[in-house]
């Protein structure tokens, strides 16, 4: 700036435009408002929700189940049906998947048809609605040409024929080759497979540990059965692609090896009044209800109590309001199978098993996983960058308008002082001049 003229008055320094200070104020009143209006808002829409669960009453149930609901059975033989590890666990619906395959059937010799219907109707349907009012059951057939075995094979001199050792029968199903498809259902999928061995391998026998030929047939725990069967070896020689003519007759005994296999895995408890095949006595249903009831409550209230000790070990773990309303059905419904089982066991069991279903589906709920590995302090992590940078200016803003506010507050209080000072000294000179008259 170029120094002012000789002789020329001085200039006045240059003035700082007029500020509006309540527009001002008015504008960070504006931002802080957002700013207290999002935060509830957002620490609503990122706090971890936890419904309550009914604690007293599980642990009720966990402590006093076996009383409410005990098992009318023998001590030996309700112990030997807990030891069972074949039996598969109790389920309203089943699916049974009763399969043909053929080990080599290009080799020729091959069973590539089965009346399976007709074996079905007269082995399998009479004990399938025996046990309607415990389960209900769907079933599919399906045929395979060639289903190669991963297990040894072994050949003797002096006998015609092979066998597998009993050892290996656990890698006997080849489930990487054999396409053993469940379809697409939740339900649980017994396996029944006739295994048709090829021409040079027959028959195939079982080894037994001790060097004894046992029965060709095995259980595989809680999955299904196997029967291998061998054709008649008087039967004439079919070559590849044309199908052994055999009668339904000749899978009779095969047959009568599933439904055997199917009681065991279903835990039909043996009587010895009992018939071993076709329908139930009514005291093997009985009992088979009353037993299958104890397992349905007993693994409800299992299930129930590992949720209320998830949700204790995991505290940042979701439940919510699905998950809380299933778990208060399912006790609800274990109460209505301790009403109903002194007087009608079958919907005591009906009862139990739905609330299986929804104990179990409160446990594996999705949406309990949601947030399981998103604590609070990673949250905070998260956060404080993105409203860091937003709240200090925010805050100095405010701190200076609070400063202004506060300095003019101070200044009126002055001017109001010293106004009041001016006018009790006019009073005063004016009482003098009074008193001077």
């Amino acid at each position: 700036m170029d120094p002012p003229a000789e002789g020329a008055p001085p200039r006045s320094p240059p003035t700082s435009p007029r500020v509006d200070v309540r527009s001002r104020r008015w504008t960070v009143a504006s931002f802080w408002a957002i700013l207290l209006l999002g935060v509830p808002l957002w620490w609503r829409t990122t706090t971890l929700e936890r419904q309550p669960l009914p604690e007293a009453r599980i642990l009720d149930w966990t402590e006093r189940w076996s009383e409410r609901i005990p098992l009318e059975t023998a001590p030996s033989r309700q112990r030997s049906a807990e030891l069972d590890s074949r039996v598969v666990k109790f389920s309203p619906h089943y699916k049974l998947i009763f399969s043909l395959l053929n080990q080599d059937s290009a080799s020729g010799s091959a069973v590539l048809d089965w009346n399976a219907h007709e074996l079905l109707k007269r082995y399998i349907r009479p004990l399938l609605s025996s046990l309607s009012p415990l389960h209900n059951f769907t079933i599919e057939t399906h045929v395979q040409y060639f289903a190669p075995l991963t297990v040894a094979v072994n050949k003797e001199d002096e006998r015609e024929g092979s066998y597998v050792r009993e050892d290996d029968l656990r890698a006997f199903v080849n489930n990487a080759d054999w396409n053993l498809a469940t379809g697409d259902t939740l339900d649980p999928v017994l396996q029944f497979l006739l295994y048709v061995p090829s021409a040079e391998n027959r028959p195939m026998r079982i080894r037994s540990v001790g060097g004894q030929d046992i029965t060709p047939a095995f259980i595989t725990p809680q999955r299904g059965g196997v029967v291998i069967f061998n054709p008649d070896s008087s039967a004439p020689e079919a070559p590849p692609s044309v199908s052994l003519d055999l009668p339904s007759s000749a899978l009779a005994a095969s047959f009568r090896l599933f439904e055997h296999q199917l009681r065991t895995l279903l835990g039909v408890p043996s009587l010895p009044s009992a018939p071993n095949s076709g329908r139930l006595a009514p005291a093997q249903l009985d009992r088979l209800v009353r037993q299958r009831l104890h397992e349905a409550v007993a693994d409800t209230v299992e299930t129930l109590g590992a949720t209320v000790k998830l949700s204790r070990d995991i505290p940042n773990m979701r439940i919510s309001r699905e998950v809380q309303g299933r778990v208060n059905t399912a006790l609800d419904e274990l109460d209505r199978a301790a009403t109903t089982f002194s007087s009608s066991p079958s919907l005591a069991l009906a009862h139990a098993a739905r609330a299986q279903s929804l104990a179990s589906t409160a446990y594996y709920d999705p949406s309990m996983l949601a947030l399981l590995y998103f604590p609070d302090e990673h949250k905070y992590a998260v956060y404080t960058p993105l409203f860091g940078p937003v709240a200090v200016p925010l805050l100095v803003a405010l701190l200076k308008e609070v400063r202004e506010w506060r300095r003019e507050r101070k200044r009126r209080r002055e001017e109001r002082e010293r106004e009041g000072r001016l006018v009790v000294q006019g009073e005063e000179a004016d009482e003098k001049r009074a008193k001077v008259d």
